[in-house]
């Protein structure tokens, strides 16, 4: 399994919009200027954060995003299912009755490999649910000085 780049990029882009002063947003070329990303492909991953409900959208000539949740109330998990969908991670093709042939695939019931996959999907749902984009931003807050973002947000508000 491989996340898509829209996922980290989700992540930073609400990184970024918990740090606007209330009532402010900025645009999503800024926010794509800023990250270095694709400015079409940075607007696609936005729309599925506002569809998500993490972000809010305010249409007009001085619009924007802002974020409508609180990081502590965001999830690994919530940017998951936002970029990448709901339903199950892991997808079984059922090839066990192909794999065991005819007569014994007619014995078949529970597959190994399914049950492997759904205990590795329901950890990972656990662990992604666990960590939440503020123990995210407090560890970056932590390690490194933000003041050229802080700046970098008050002249593009």
């Amino acid at each position: 399994m491989k996340l898509s780049s829209g996922w980290e990029q989700s992540v930073y882009v609400l990184l970024i919009l918990s740090q606007l002063p209330d009532s402010k947003t900025i645009n999503s070329q800024s926010l794509s200027l800023r990250l270095g990303t694709s400015h079409s492909y940075l607007k696609k991953i936005i729309k599925l954060l506002v569809n998500e409900g993490l972000i809010t959208s305010v249409p007009g000539k001085y619009g924007g995003f802002s974020l409508a949740k609180s990081l502590e109330n965001i999830t690994f998990y919530d940017v998951f299912v936002a970029i990448e969908g709901r339903g199950k991670i892991f997808a079984s093709q059922q090839l066990l009755k192909n794999f065991l042939g005819e007569n014994e695939g007619k014995k078949a019931h529970k597959c190994a490999v399914t049950n492997s996959l759904d205990v590795i999907e329901n950890t990972l749902v656990t662990t992604l649910s666990s960590i939440s984009l503020d123990q995210v931003f407090n560890q970056i807050s932590s390690n490194y000085d933000l003041k050229e973002l802080k700046e970098w947000i008050k002249s593009n508000v």
